[in-house]
């Protein structure tokens, strides 16, 4: 696995067209831990503007691209609220195995309280948690350091009111062609996740969870280098794009 950063220059269209849309749906009749377990999408999409001019003249994919825009990949939280009456553990325990690792990590079954490691790690241990459970990216926007960019934007939007957001790194899809993935090449890959994680404020905790703790001005700071990265990414693109390199 490589870590070399592609060129903007191969970027599939302008950073600074991208959008984040977010949303969440949930059954109108009552289902099982529905006022403890919400679960967000957020979709990540590019668009062209009215006022770029294509070369040779705009066509209709142009204008689908205006209206709806077109996928660059998504992500998916989900936040555990406190004070509901159910136990959070079993909440995330009965959604997915990944969700009730870190649960198991981050909660004392017994009390379903926080942990007293996680109450010494965060600095104000009170409120619900926001857990960041998948960035996913459409392969031809890969390797921009765009993952940690979604990631603090929409850590930004949905953690209030959490005291702290955890996170699990690990390999979300295989290789191409890869049937069974090495371990080696599992290791390798979720120790570059760890600290694409690490560079927007999450610390390591323990068995393999990061927590990012908001009352810290770190994650803020992070932040706004995500934006910079973002910034200096569009203003690259569009350098190489009035030199006739698109």
């Amino acid at each position: 696995m490589t870590t070399t950063r592609r060129p903007a220059s191969e970027l599939p269209a302008d950073p600074a067209h991208l959008r984040l849309s977010y949303s969440h749906q949930h059954p109108a009749e009552p289902y099982d831990f529905e006022d403890t377990l919400e679960a967000w999408h957020v979709s990540i999409r590019t668009y062209h503007f009215e006022e770029d001019e294509c070369e040779g003249g705009c066509t209709e994919a142009c204008q689908d691209r205006i209206d709806n825009g077109s996928s660059a990949g998504y992500l998916r939280l989900w936040r555990l609220r406190d004070y509901t009456g159910d136990s959070r553990w079993e909440a995330a325990d009965a959604e997915s195995g990944d969700l009730e690792s870190i649960a198991a990590t981050v909660f004392d079954a017994r009390t379903n309280e926080y942990s007293q490691d996680f109450e010494k790690f965060i600095e104000c241990p009170v409120g619900d948690l926001l857990i960041l459970d998948r960035v996913f990216l459409d392969k031809e926007w890969r390797g921009f350091g765009l993952g940690p960019v979604f990631a603090a934007e929409a850590i930004r939007r949905l953690a209030g009111g959490c005291c702290a957001v955890a996170a699990q790194p690990g390999l979300g899809e295989l290789p191409d062609g890869a049937h069974e993935v090495p371990h080696a090449y599992r290791e390798q890959a979720t120790k570059k996740i760890a600290a694409l994680w690490r560079s927007i404020g999450f610390r390591d905790f323990t068995d393999g969870v990061q927590l990012l703790d908001p009352a810290l001005r770190e994650p803020s700071d992070q932040l706004r280098n995500a934006r910079q990265h973002l910034t200096s990414l569009s203003h690259a693109y569009q350098g190489q794009t009035l030199r006739g390199r698109p």
